[in-house]
């Protein structure tokens, strides 16, 4: 594991940056200041704004990140499971369980508390942000235009979470409510092949659309793989 910062805790988990977070947050930053509205800064004609408020996005995003997983590991502490940590890193952040929570249906709602505050968190930006700034993003403040931007993503990173691959959320409930009817393992891998194949025709599609797609795909086939050996290698134990 790459080497990490730690720059607090909150309800006693310490929060960590990873080294690559801290090579991505300028890209992110780099992003934003070259889409256009409502997406970007630009159209901002201060040079020195247009990368103020992009830097202020990507930062933002990812606390949206930090809430995403303080959600998961507030849940996983009440129904008697422990946090290692929580690291924001490259690709958005994870929180390192030291005692996990067994119980399908607790497991079901440690899972899903995270893109659902990730969801709710979205509609309140964007609510927030038309109730001050009834007018249009193009002729309101550009902060508003940091609310909307806050407000999309995260309802976009909710909904795309709750797809039932792995390694997004909606991987692990569906196997949280599998293992209701089947053995863990058996449970794992049925999601793990949701997964791939999920992960073959997003590939696919990026093929021919975007190459942004091909790299999640890889991602996501290769940590659905990587689960599905931890989990066998665990229970080969028993």
């Amino acid at each position: 594991m790459s080497k990490a910062y730690r720059i607090g805790e909150i309800i006693g988990i310490p929060i960590k940056v990873d080294l690559s977070f801290l090579i991505v947050l300028p890209l992110f930053a780099w992003f934003f200041s070259i889409q256009s509205e409502p997406f970007g800064f630009a159209g901002i004609q201060s040079e020195i704004m247009k990368y103020i408020l992009s830097l202020l996005t990507a930062l933002l995003l990812f606390a949206s990140v930090l809430i995403h997983e303080l959600a998961h590991s507030y849940f996983a502490l009440r129904f008697g499971g422990s946090i290692k940590e929580i690291r924001l890193h490259l690709l958005g952040g994870v929180a390192a369980m030291r005692k996990e929570v067994h119980e399908p249906l607790k497991v079901i709602m440690i899972v899903a508390a995270g893109p659902l505050s990730s969801i709710v968190l979205g509609v309140m930006l964007l609510f927030l942000g038309f109730a001050l700034n009834p007018v249009s993003l193009k002729d309101g403040n550009s902060l508003f235009l940091v609310v909307f931007i806050l407000g999309y993503v995260n309802i976009f990173l909710g909904l795309f979470n709750l797809i039932p691959a792995f390694p997004m959320d909606g991987g692990r409930v569906l196997r949280a409510f599998l293992s209701i009817y089947m053995d863990y393992v058996k449970a794992t891998e049925k999601a793990v092949l949701i997964g791939k194949i999920f992960a073959v025709l997003l590939g696919i599609l990026g093929l021919f659309t975007d190459l942004w797609l091909l790299l999640i795909a890889l991602y996501i086939y290769g940590n659905a793989n990587r689960e599905e050996q931890l989990v066998k290698m665990t229970y080969s134990r028993y």
